[in-house]
């Protein structure tokens, strides 16, 4: 749907329904891209179970094997097709667990991923999710993010960045421009949705003509994607919405989830 939406470049949510694809899985995956004329620039790790409230596997003691093995095999991925970028989502407090062993499991794990991608030229990113709408994530504000990830730097992990989605700030912070020149230079990537629904950017309640110019002020190079919902609207009028964005913004190549 992408690349007959006029897009040439994707990013998708775990593509698998197990944490260990198979060769052929994985081969199958770069066949699909190929034909379609469309390049992956980002990746989501195994997050669980998003239908029945996981929120990502990097902070589960319990699940650290899963984790670990779909961190390797999204480098595979990310080797083969010349993706650059692979995201780690963070998961939920877990209440039989000490909220510290679990920001301990998600440290070791992260420290995992970011050496095991650094050969193949591939950072990982953290996402912040805002408590509003998913009040036990354990990653839930954008200075918590930037903390960890100059943690990281300071242990020596330099292939390690933010996910900046723009609707998970806004529902956050009140100043979403301020926000973004203050923790750019810990940003990799950046997602576009519009609040108060996550609606189509542009047709909400974010000043995206400030959010793009904060952006521009900071020297991002990064992609913007377009992770927004369709709710009841027809597929066509979605993505002419997009269309209409993208020709208002240009400068960086979207991709589409």
């Amino acid at each position: 749907m992408a690349a007959l939406s006029g897009f040439d470049q994707v990013e998708m949510w775990w593509p698998f329904p197990t944490p260990r694809p198979t060769a052929a899985d994985i081969s199958q995956l770069c066949d699909h891209l190929r034909s379609t004329g469309t390049r992956l620039v980002c990746v989501n790790n195994d997050a669980g179970d998003f239908a029945t409230g996981d929120r990502g596997l990097l902070s589960d003691p319990f699940r650290r094997d899963r984790c670990r093995d779909s961190i390797r095999a999204a480098i595979q991925i990310a080797a083969q097709t010349g993706c650059r970028l692979i995201n780690l989502p963070y998961g939920n407090r877990i209440t039989a667990v000490p909220e510290s062993d679990q920001h301990r499991t998600a440290w070791d794990n992260l420290v995992f991923a970011a050496e095991s991608a650094r050969g193949a030229g591939v950072s990982v990113m953290i996402e912040p999710l805002n408590v509003h709408d998913n009040p036990d994530y354990l990653m839930p504000d954008l200075a918590s993010a930037a903390d960890l990830v100059d943690r990281l730097g300071q242990a020596g992990i330099g292939n390690a960045g933010i996910l900046l989605d723009v609707y998970h700030l806004g529902r956050t912070e009140k100043d979403v421009e301020t926000a973004i020149r203050r923790y750019a230079p810990d940003v990799l990537h950046v997602q576009f949705a519009d609040l108060p629904d996550r609606r189509c950017p542009g047709t909400g309640e974010l000043d995206f003509a400030g959010i793009h110019a904060a952006l521009a002020e900071v020297g991002y190079q990064g992609l913007f994607g377009l992770e927004f919902a369709a709710h009841s609207a027809p597929d066509a009028a979605v993505l002419r919405g997009a269309q209409d964005f993208i020709r208002r913004y240009p400068g960086h190549t979207p991709a589409q989830i």
